[in-house]
């Protein structure tokens, strides 16, 4: 009894608020854990509980209690039922431990039950005087939250349900008896929701288990009630909580709408603080609310290799659920007949019809199919149709679907469109189209259109580049417009077959449009061309390709001349050169086609670079490309897709695979264009506004939007606009490989303005430093030697190879840099150098390490140890990674250290080796040191990035001592290095396989795993997201790089955009990333070059912002900048993500300078210390510097970084209770050699206790502060209790002593009495 009110005291946040009480426990179960959810408003630990042995096959079971505040015998339950499993008290319990994974939370509400200890009738809110039972989001509703508002509680429960999936959840409560479930809040009495019944069977059951519930004063299950109307009395069955109250916001509506788990509310007591019995009354209703998480339905969701699909939707007659780790799922369902449908990604759906489900049924292992969504058939009209009407029902967020006309036979001329907005046209997003089956015996154009819709559908909201494309761009699929002539056509597999190439008219469509130089004989147009013709007037296209076969080439326009003749006649248009661009497009993506060899047997080139201009070829009088671009401004081409016309459906897979990739970047070259709008001067949208390009006689016109897209290869090109006489300036635009380019053009009546020529270059949105990114000039590029007349006056340097007697010669030419400009190349071991202040040398060998020196013109002779570049390379294990580590710890033990951060999925330990001068095991570098992090394997394949860092940690501990710039590093900075974030993917990888090993053994990409500042994140957390989660939060890093693989470039946030769109996404803290980014590019042999090296895009200054190179949601770096205040940039370190060993060794040659140049970069900017009056240190002290970027927040010590790039600064100092302080900050690229004074500050406090500057204070902020007045409260009453109890105890004891002294003085009088009667 004793150790239970002990324990719940702890809970309740009466006693320490560290975790330790619990720990006892956890010698007598290893399956044991305590720790800690969050901090409440009022700054006190929220306990954590979990009895498991992680076993992935094992359901699992969320408890939390006290949601209210003063429900403390809720609290009570909990701690009882802790207990009671933890000794294994009760026989009916002790099952629970080997079935389920439990998650206890005993007593949320901390700071309300600790009010309600003092007095039971307070304490239903925290300490913020929120009342937590209706501070969850309103799902039901789709109500908005505010972020910055949202109680430390909710937030901590909210991460508590992301982290682990619950097949069910119990929240416990009192002042009451019963069992509610969801809906709390509904527009009616009841709302009746698809896992009613089970919630009624369950509840049901549950409530049997506790007779006396039904009959206390305070049941929920006593009189009658509106549950009638399903056929039932309270007393008997329980009800939805609507039935019983209407509440918004609450808890248990939160998880079920968010996370679809079964969702009970068990009110234990009338009594708000009732005693032990209160268990034993309730513990039967426990076990029976947590065993719902077994019932019905259970199983495996496995990949085709047998890997378990964590995440995979299985629903039963419209019961959704989610399989969990291991790909292990729990369906709760009453018993009966269901079908089953599972569904993961890209995989084809797994159905199960018709499948009988008992009490508890187990199905096999759901092994999901092949991902490719070809069919390996051809489909004829009907099924066809079919396929697209499916896609539609399925996806009727992102499809649209109609019919453009009828065939000869009366057959639609059905067309599916995907996108985000699939309805209609929206300004400033392009419509493209692809048309197949113009000939209808030229089928593989029809098969492949049908996959890629698939492919787009299924993969939007999973595939970040499916997702941008989609938000980007409206896209017409047509796959069949000849669909009688394919019902007609039969399968031959040569390019001669002509049975179904014309329609049911026997007219060839591609010969029956509207020609520029002929005009066609007057037979009429066919009915698909009528179709065609009508399409066009109806939507802009801006792009489009006409899918054919017979041969294998990307063919464009013009297809004749004014005379009709070939002959190999090359019949130019007017935009040849984008035409021959886009092409080069498809082609170049293709597997075979760039070779040019088309059909030809003996391998001869008959389209070079896979390409050809139409006439040229043959000419076409009538086409359909030409049609487009000539009469409705839609630049098409026409793609044959290979030789055989018709071939067997068993190599449509094949087709597949040499095209999918060349489908989806044809599309994407739609926005390889200059766009925007034409206005007037006051605003006004002009449509039919003609685009000029000087030097091409092709016109296009403004939509009735006023948007337009003019297609163009990189240049600089002149336009202008026009319409009615009114005319734009003539702008110089140029357009990059890099981005879209936006210009508006804006209409004048002034003749004068006409002439005016303005020049253009387009900066993303919100870009503020344009200098930073200029290709800057290599130092290696000039060499200047140094005179022997100089040498006699300066600095002599004496170089010695690491481990190696002086006399023993360096062997090679060095190179010498003073301040980073390189000076003269020395061939023997020493060389003078003219010294004339205070400057840094660096000394560089073709097979050593950069070595640096501080000099000063004072010092006349110098060593300098050079440290051999490793010869060769290998690939570390996880278990040489480690051995590696420890030898590092060992070598250098005071200032090296190895913890553990977490487990993957596969249990692989995520090891991060400490560096910094001081003893890190005993934590002396925490308390002045900046920290910093190095993270390298995100994705497992990408693993040059973790060869780095595992080398340069072995290079940091050999040079500490020797290097100066090395020694400076770690005495300044506490450096935490991750090389392997993604073990698992990295043992699953294998080299050039572009994908294999990427994601995590769940198949989850991880940097696309975090919590996004835009889009709701899709995917279960991973335990390696997790992991860098807490350690980022807790280590509080000012700088962080990750290192990834697959292209060249430094990029910097934000990741994403708003729309998805390949569009430049500034953070506030723009310059200061970009200022990173250019560092780390201009300190790399290449990088700063930006050249298109990995068939990428081209990066100026070899830097990009995320968003502008492409757009991805849940990324690492923009939660680290958001969420931390961490400057995070990510590197992609070369074209090959798994390059053989013996291509190691250049790319850590490449890049280790470049690493210690972000090193030294994280010292960049001012810090200092923030303290008050008397010297001591002022909390929660927030640096607010809008020219810089974000806020950031002190230590708790006080102490403060502010990474900003070179410039000068305004900030503003604010902290609860103080004066705010400004400063003019003046910051200059670091200088290693003298580091700056720390900019210290000193606030005074203000007699008010809230200063203006209060709004700028975060959540984190004034938790912090109320954590300090709450327990300052605390001890008061504290010690007022403890003095009222002292004085009550005196009080009675003198009152005692009263009492004795009177009976003495009656009982002397009775005998003064006795002796004079006497």
């Amino acid at each position: 009894m004793l150790r239970i009110w002990v324990l719940a005291q702890f809970i309740a946040g009466l006693l320490s608020l560290q975790l330790s009480t619990l720990e006892q426990f956890q010698n007598s179960m290893k399956s044991f854990n305590a720790t800690s959810v969050g901090k409440s408003a009022g700054g006190l630990d929220i306990p954590h509980v979990t009895i498991s042995d992680n076993g992935l096959s094992k359901p699992s079971v969320g408890i939390i209690c006290n949601v209210a505040g003063n429900r403390l015998s809720s609290v009570n339950v909990c701690v009882s039922f802790i207990d009671a499993l933890l000794n294994q008290k009760d026989s009916e319990l002790a099952p629970l431990l080997s079935k389920y994974n439990l998650h206890i939370i005993p007593n949320l509400n901390v700071d309300g039950s600790q009010k309600a200890f003092i007095d039971i009738n307070k304490g239903t809110t925290n300490g913020d005087g929120i009342d937590l039972t209706s501070a969850f989001p309103n799902l039901r509703d789709n109500v908005a939250v505010d972020s910055a508002n949202v109680p430390p509680e909710v937030k901590s429960v909210i991460n508590f349900l992301e982290e682990e999936y619950f097949q069910s959840v119990v929240v416990v409560g009192a002042s009451a008896t019963g069992v509610t479930f969801p809906l709390y809040y509904t527009e009616d009495d009841h709302e009746g929701i698809i896992d009613d019944a089970i919630h009624r069977e369950i509840a049901k059951k549950a409530y049997a288990q506790n007779p006396n519930l039904a009959s206390s004063g305070c049941s929920m299950g006593v009189g009658e009630g509106r549950s009638r109307d399903y056929g039932m009395h309270r007393s008997v069955a329980r009800q939805t909580a609507a039935e019983f109250e209407h509440a918004a916001g609450t808890l248990e509506d939160y998880i079920y709408l968010k996370h679809g788990s079964l969702t009970f509310h068990l009110c234990v007591s009338c009594s708000l603080n009732a005693d032990d019995d209160v268990f034993d009354e309730n513990k039967g209703v426990f076990r029976e609310l947590i065993n719902s998480a077994d019932r019905g339905l259970h199983g495996r969701v496995v990949a085709p290799d047998g890997t378990g699909l964590k995440g995979a939707m299985v629903t039963a007659n419209g019961h959704v659920g989610f399989s969990g780790d291991g790909g292990y799922f729990w369906s709760p369902l009453v018993a009966g007949t269901y079908d089953i449908k599972i569904s993961y990604g890209s995989y084809p759906e797994v159905q199960v019809p018709t499948l009988a489900v008992e009490e508890r049924t187990q199905l096999p292992d759901a092994v999901m199919g092949d991902l490719s969504p070809v069919a390996t058939e051809h489909e004829n009209f009907v099924q066809m149709n079919a396929t697209l009407h499916s896609l539609h029902k399925q996806y009727p967020a992102i499809t649209s679907l109609y019919s453009i006309g009828k065939s000869v036979e009366g057959r639609d001329l059905l067309v599916l469109v995907i996108g985000k907005y699939p309805d209609k046209h929206v300004p400033g997003i392009p419509d493209f189209k692809y048309v197949g089956n113009m000939h209808g015996n030229e089928v593989v154009g029809r098969s492949l259109l049908i996959s890629l819709s698939k492919l787009l559908c299924k993969n939007y909201n999973t595939d970040p580049r499916i997702t941008r494309l989609l938000s980007t761009t409206r896209i017409h699929i047509l796959p069949s417009m000849n669909p009688d002539g394919f019902e007609a056509a039969v399968p031959v597999r040569d390019s001669y077959n002509t049975n179904g190439r014309a329609n049911a008219h026997f007219e060839d469509l591609n010969r029956n449009f509207p020609d520029q130089f002929h005009q066609s004989e007057e037979k009429g147009r066919e009915p698909e061309t009528i179709a065609v013709m009508k399409w066009l007037t109806d939507h802009r296209f801006v792009l489009s390709a006409n899918l054919h076969g017979g041969s294998l080439v990307a063919n464009y326009p013009f297809d004749d001349t004014v005379s009709g003749v070939s002959n190999g006649v090359y019949s130019q248009c007017p935009d040849d050169t984008f035409f021959k661009h886009v092409s080069k497009v498809y082609a170049d993506n293709h597997a075979t086609m760039h070779k040019g060899e088309a059909c030809n047997l003996d391998g001869t080139v008959q389209f070079p670079g896979g390409i050809t201009n139409g006439n040229a070829w043959y000419p076409v009088t009538g086409g359909m490309q030409d049609y487009n671009y000539v009469f409705h401004d839609c630049l098409e081409i026409t793609l044959e897709l290979g030789c055989s016309k018709y071939p067997d459906g068993q190599f449509l897979p094949d087709f597949w695979s040499d095209n999918r990739v060349s489908l989806l970047e044809y599309i994407d070259a739609v926005h390889d264009s200059v766009t925007g709008f034409v206005k007037t001067p006051d605003g006004a949208l002009v449509r039919d506004a003609v685009i000029h390009v000087r030097e091409n006689s092709k016109t296009l016109k403004s939509g009735p939007d006023g948007d337009y897209w003019r297609l163009l290869v990189p240049g600089v090109h002149e336009m202008w606009a026009e319409k009615d006489g009114l005319r734009s300036k003539t702008v110089e635009v140029t357009v990059t490989e890099m981005y879209q380019v936006v210009y508006n053009f804006t209409l004048y009546g002034e003749e004068a303005q006409w002439n005016e020529t303005e020049h253009y270059v387009y900066e993303p949105p919100e870009r503020r430093d344009v200098a930073a990114v200029e290709i800057p000039v290599r130092v290696h590029e000039k060499i200047v030697i140094v005179s022997e007349t100089d040498r006699k006056d300066g600095v002599k340097i004496t170089f010695v190879k690491n481990g190696a007697p002086e006399e023993t010669s360096i062997g090679e030419t060095i190179t010498c840099f003073i301040n980073g400009e390189l000076i003269l190349q020395s061939e023997g071991n020493t060389v003078a150098l003219p010294i004339k202040e205070l400057s840094t040398i660096e000394f560089q060998g073709a097979s050593y390490y950069r070595a640096t020196k501080y000099l000063d013109d004072s010092e006349m002779s110098v060593k300098v140890t050079l440290f051999p570049l490793p010869t060769s390379l290998g690939y570390h294990s996880q278990m040489e990674m480690l051995e590696v580590f420890q030898n590092v710890q060992r070598d250098c033990p005071k200032m090296s250290s190895v913890y553990n951060i977490g487990m993957s999925h596969e249990k692989r330990e995520l090891q991060v080796l400490r560096m910094s001068a001081g003893d890190t095991t005993t934590g002396n570098v925490n308390s002045n040191k900046q920290r910093i992090k190095l993270v390298g394997g995100i994705h497992g394949n990408e693993a040059v990035g973790r060869e780095c860092l595992i080398n340069l940690v072995q290079y940091f501990c050999a040079a500490y001592g020797h290097d100066d710039l090395i020694t400076k590093l770690l005495d300044t900075l506490d450096i935490h290095i991750l090389p392997a974030m993604n073990p698992d993917g990295f043992a699953q990888a294998e080299h050039d396989q572009w994908t294999k090993g990427r994601a995590n053994a769940q198949d989850f990409d991880l940097n696309r795993n975090f919590p996004d500042r835009i889009a709701d994140r899709k995917f279960p957390l991973q335990p390696e997201t997790s992991a860098i989660m807490k350690w980022s939060r807790e280590k509080k890093f000012t700088t962080s790089i990750s290192l990834h693989g697959g292209s060249l470039v430094a990029c910097y946030p934000y990741d994403n955009s708003d729309t998805g769109a390949r569009v430049y996404a500034g953070s506030p803290d723009d310059n200061t990333f970009v200022y990173l980014a250019s560092s780390y590019a201009k300190a790399h042999p290449t990088m700063y070059k930006g050249e298109r090296i990995c068939d990428d895009d081209r990066f100026v200054g070899g830097i990009s912002n995320g968003a502008h190179w492409y757009s991805l949601n849940g990324g690492m770096q923009d939660w680290n900048y958001l969420q931390c205040q961490t400057m995070e940039i990510t590197i992609e370190m070369g074209c090959n993500k798994y390059p053989m060993e013996n291509e190691l060794l250049q790319k850590y040659y490449d890049h280790y300078i470049p690493l210690i140049e972000h090193v030294k970069n994280s010292r960049q900017g001012f810090w200092g210390k923030v303290t008050d009056s008397s010297g001591s240190v002022v909390n929660n002290v927030v640096l607010v510097a809008p020219d810089i970027g974000i806020n950031i927040t002190a230590r708790a010590d006080g102490q403060y970084w502010r990474v900003a790039a070179p410039g000068n600064y305004e900030v503003t100092f604010s902290a609860n209770g103080y004066q705010s302080h400004v400063h003019h900050v003046k910051v200059d690229p670091v200088n290693w050699a003298a580091l700056p004074d720390p900019l210290n500050v000193m606030l005074l406090m203000t007699n008010d206790e809230v200063t203006n500057h209060v709004d700028t204070l975060d959540l984190e902020s004034r938790t912090e502060m109320l954590t300090r007045r709450y327990l300052v409260v605390g001890a008061v009453l504290v010690v007022v209790l403890a003095g009222c109890m002292l004085l009550g105890l005196w009080r009675r004891k003198k009152k005692r002593e009263e009492e004795k002294n009177r009976k003495d003085i009656e009982y002397r009088g009775l005998i003064e009495e006795g002796s004079d009667s006497e």
